[in-house]
């Protein structure tokens, strides 16, 4: 479920998930960027720009094209903190938000993973725009990506 808050002039967006596999497993699915394009919506056209890192570390720099609404984007994002098997947090650095941080966590619950996904965003003209067209878009990425993660580990 994509549970959304507000918090002075920042939006959050959060979703837990369990899946039946070990954390290991599980980590290393999600630090290997590739993996984004099985869990995007394709209706995004989401692609990684050229090289694509084959792992995720602290400092790592990925740029991407995606559309929403027939809207062509640059994104770029820095990934600012780094756990292996626990966590990992990655920054826009240049993006259509105002400020964006998704922070992906792991925990162990026997053998199988507990996933969690917080984000942080600011976004132009606030609440109006947030309630219009924000709010939507990223319900149903994430509802897309929960069905796909559901489809990667399931056994």
């Amino acid at each position: 479920m994509v549970i959304f808050s507000k918090e002075k002039s920042f939006f959050q967006l959060s979703v837990e998930q369990k899946v039946p596999e070990d954390i290991s497993t599980v980590f290393n699915f999600f630090e290997t960027p590739k993996n984004l394009n099985l869990i995007t919506p394709p209706w995004l056209n989401f692609k990684i720009i050229p090289p694509v890192p084959k792992t995720t570390y602290e400092g790592l720099e990925i740029s991407y094209r995606l559309s929403l609404h027939k809207l062509p984007m640059f994104w770029k994002s820095k990934i600012i903190r780094y756990k292996k098997n626990e966590y990992f947090c990655d920054k826009q650095i240049f993006g259509p938000y105002l400020f964006w941080e998704h922070t992906h966590t792991f925990s162990a619950d026997g053998n199988k993973t507990i996933i969690r996904d917080v984000v942080n965003y600011k976004i132009l003209f606030g609440k109006i725009f947030h309630k219009l067209f924000v709010k939507r878009d990223l319900k149903n990425i994430f509802e897309y990506r929960y069905k796909k993660i559901e489809e990667v580990f399931k056994k």
